[in-house]
């Protein structure tokens, strides 16, 4: 329901009385040891712009049993398959207590991708500093829209976070993007595509390379993930199972670096409505 709600609301932030379709996703699944994952994935697309709201969160428990959430919502839109805009939410919680949260969001321009970021050490210091965002501080707000209300925010101008690589692709994606709704329409056969690290302050910008082959009558797209904090060998490899409907059936990640290993697989647990196709995917 929750999903459902949410697909609506970003309909009609598209814009009413215009074509739209709609889809949305759920998926679950584990990590190792002991980790908990849920994600949902809501696509509309309206007359040319698509808009793409990815948002998971993942519990687990430390050795001092203590509970570790980490929830994260990318919510993106694209025009004519290029990306526009991007938000990130991100929260980071021990227990019950609030270890971090951000609100960035980027917005394209002739110099790159140009970020904004919302955050605090309190909910004090947030009715401070953001007063006109202080009703998103709540953990059990996440998930709800909040970029309505972002310019009311007062955010910081961040250039220590913008994208400043000339020329900046056309067809730059994001990550929760392309591994939720993207890669279900990127053309067969292998290529690169250069993925931007909302958010990140070093290394934001990242290629893939991605090779497809068939699958049951779908498609199996898998990836080596290429980056600094990561080990060369074993490789880290990512992959995700289509549908011949063009579904995204399941993810999985099998990660490796100095310190140890980690691997999880989600599964999609259902959807309502077809699949959104895009007007144009990136090439």
């Amino acid at each position: 329901m929750r999903g459902l709600l949410l697909t609506s609301i970003a309909a009609m932030m598209l814009g009413t009385g215009d074509r739209s379709d709609a889809e949305a996703c759920r998926f679950a699944g584990t990590t190792d040891p002991s980790g908990k994952v849920a994600v949902t994935a809501d696509v509309t697309e309206t007359n040319g712009t698509t808009h793409v709201d990815v948002a998971a969160t993942f519990e687990t428990t430390t050795m001092f049993w203590f509970r570790i959430h980490y929830l994260v919502e990318e919510v993106s839109t694209w025009r004519s398959g290029e990306l526009e805009t991007v938000g990130v939410n991100t929260r980071y919680l021990l227990g019950s207590h609030i270890v971090r949260q951000t609100w960035d969001l980027f917005k394209r321009d002739r110099g790159g991708m140009r970020g904004y970021r919302v955050q605090a050490k309190s909910r004090t210091d947030f009715q401070r500093r953001h007063p006109g965002f202080v009703q998103h501080w709540d953990p059990s707000t996440f998930g709800l829209p909040w970029l309505d209300d972002y310019s009311a925010a007062s955010p910081e101008r961040r250039a220590d976070l913008d994208l400043t690589t000339s020329p900046l692709s056309s067809n730059l994606l994001s990550p929760l993007a392309l591994a939720f709704y993207w890669v279900r329409w990127l053309p067969p056969g292998g290529q690169d595509k250069a993925v931007f690290l909302p958010g990140f302050k070093a290394d934001k910008l990242v290629d893939v390379p991605m090779t497809a082959a068939p699958w049951h009558g779908g498609t199996v797209w898998r990836t080596p993930l290429r980056y600094s904090v990561l080990s060369k060998t074993p490789p880290s490899i990512a992959t995700a199972w289509m549908s011949a409907d063009r579904h995204l059936l399941r993810l999985a990640l099998d990660l490796h670096e100095p310190r140890g290993a980690g691997s999880g697989v989600l599964t999609q647990e259902g959807c309502e409505g077809p699949p959104v196709v895009p007007s144009k995917a990136p090439q």
